[in-house]
């Protein structure tokens, strides 16, 4: 049964005819035909898209959390969404971004095209409509950028760190008791005072965490950019209510010493939206906790949050990228704790 046979006859109304795609206003498409992630309608199109990215490119395939639907219910952003295109009896799924950049205004197809019964040159023909109206620039992955070259599209912006991977089985073997104990985590494991809580009701730890990492980012690493909006929504998401949604709060004694967040897609897919630590957290007050704690603390999170998820059967887990002002010292921590990291290239028609 292909894809478009588990459609509902509503759910198999196309956004746009590939026709009307050459011609139509990029701003009216993007605001007013394509699908919000945050709808629930959208769900069955991005996972099908992730799938089939996931089949033909492995785990690098997989877009970042921040295009999955079950993000958007903690944080909307309506700068990505996701459209069908009806190409000869066919549904073409297409991934969008709306990029400003001070003067710089354009959509950003995200991903090539994928059809909904496999036909590549449906796949080609949508794409070649939305470079010829639509989008600027074009997202790929390696395997996708050899295919976009061929189009004979300039390559823009290269990003080494999109982001972080490990299949859960791999990163756990690698954990061994040899790693454990070089990393220190074994004795944390024995210090009864360190704690670690998966939160299934409202606490005010989470606010705490949140506030003291954002006067660490602004007083110590005198960033302006405080990530303020997503400190927010983890604060005032109804976590205890979403099965997808995991909240492990770390405390040592009574004070909230780390926080790392996982959204769970289908049960199988963990994206680390959330991975904050003592080292980088400044309280109002003066807080005891040894130094042996602050300097292990990032494998200790790492090590028994990835146990937990193996418990519960979770494949493979995302940790986001390392771009940024913090590229060096966050691209380090990630690379340690995770299996591997893939990157993508921007090309512009």
């Amino acid at each position: 049964m292909s894809f478009l046979d588990e459609l509902s006859p509503f759910e198999a109304i196309p956004c746009i005819d590939i026709e009307e795609l050459k011609t139509v206003d990029p701003s009216s498409f993007f605001n007013d035909r394509c699908m919000s992630l945050k709808e629930l309608s959208s769900k069955k199109f991005i996972d099908f898209y992730q799938e089939q990215r996931r089949m033909r490119y492995g785990h690098e395939g997989l877009l970042p959390s921040e295009y999955v639907h079950e993000y958007h219910k903690i944080k909307n952003e309506w700068q990505r969404k996701v459209a069908t295109v009806s190409v000869r009896g066919d549904l073409v799924v297409i991934v969008l971004k709306h990029v400003q950049m001070f003067q710089h205004i354009y959509k950003r197809l995200e991903g090539l095209p994928i059809s909904a019964t496999h036909n590549l040159d449906n796949e080609e023909l949508v794409f070649d409509a939305l470079r010829e109206n639509l989008c600027k620039k074009f997202l790929g992955n390696e395997h996708e950028s050899l295919w976009i070259e061929k189009k004979g599209l300039t390559l823009d912006t290269r990003f080494e760190t999109y982001n972080y991977y490990s299949h859960v089985d791999t990163n756990m073997e690698k954990m061994n008791n040899r790693w454990r104990t070089k990393k220190g985590v074994n004795r944390l494991l024995k210090d009864t005072t360190l704690k670690c809580r998966k939160l299934t009701q409202p606490d005010i730890a989470v606010e705490q965490i949140n506030n003291a990492f954002l006067t660490w980012k602004r007083d110590v690493e005198k960033t302006k950019w405080l990530s303020k909006g997503m400190a927010d929504a983890i604060t005032k998401y109804d976590y205890w209510n979403d099965p997808a949604v995991e909240y492990y709060l770390f405390e040592y004694g009574s004070v909230p010493v780390g926080l790392i967040v996982y959204l769970l897609v289908n049960e199988k897919i963990g994206y680390q939206l959330v991975n904050k630590s003592i080292d980088h957290m400044v309280y109002e007050e003066d807080v005891d906790v040894p130094d042996e704690v602050r300097k292990r603390i990032g494998a200790y999170m790492h090590y028994v949050t990835m146990k937990d998820l193996q418990e519960r059967e979770v494949v493979d887990t995302f940790a986001g990228g390392a771009m940024g002002t913090r590229k060096a010292s966050l691209g380090i921590h990630k690379a340690i704790m995770n299996d591997s990291s893939f990157g993508v290239e921007i090309y512009e028609r």
